[in-house]
């Protein structure tokens, strides 16, 4: 098989801070969207409750949006916290993406994956990366200037990938 294209992005700190920023800024809206009509349909039948004096249930809806709210602020806290403390960020690995025509493997120094450019959510080109989206929140992050192998990266991702491929 012929490699098209071949990259090898080392994940460090910075590189994760900038993705998470990324993340951020395009998924603020939509998060806190969701939110906001979870706890607003949790207050509605708060309020029903209380209005029908059934107060058990208006106690349970007043636990259920406390926990609903304290899960919302401190669960994505703990996420990133786990991540920051995951090996591929403190041992700052380095991940080698290699282009096929119908699929493309990642591999680090303990194992090799290979992934169909279908399975891909979401991809997204920024200045200085691209972000391949396995799923809502994982994504694989590759420099652009590290590229050893192959030129215009962006157009063929852009081919392989066309119903979801975001420029920013």
């Amino acid at each position: 098989m012929k490699v098209l294209f071949k990259n090898t992005t080392q994940y460090t700190e910075s590189v994760y801070e900038t993705f998470l920023m990324f993340h951020h800024e395009k998924y603020k809206f939509s998060y806190l969207t969701y939110t906001i009509i979870v706890v607003g349909l949790l207050l509605f039948s708060l309020i029903l409750q209380v209005s029908y004096h059934n107060f058990s249930l208006a106690i349970l809806f007043c636990c259920g949006i406390t926990l609903f709210i304290l899960w919302r602020l401190f669960h994505p806290i703990s996420e990133i916290a786990k991540e920051y403390e995951s090996d591929k960020i403190q041992e700052e690995k380095e991940f080698t993406f290699t282009f096929y025509d119908q699929f493309f493997t990642v591999e680090d120094k303990k194992e090799i994956a290979q992934f169909k450019y279908h399975y891909l959510h979401k991809i997204f080109e920024t200045k200085d990366f691209f972000y391949l989206y396995i799923d809502k929140t994982h994504a694989f992050l590759l420099d652009k200037s590290k590229f050893q192998f192959g030129s215009n990266f962006s157009a063929f991702i852009q081919k392989k990938c066309w119903w979801n491929f975001r420029l920013f």
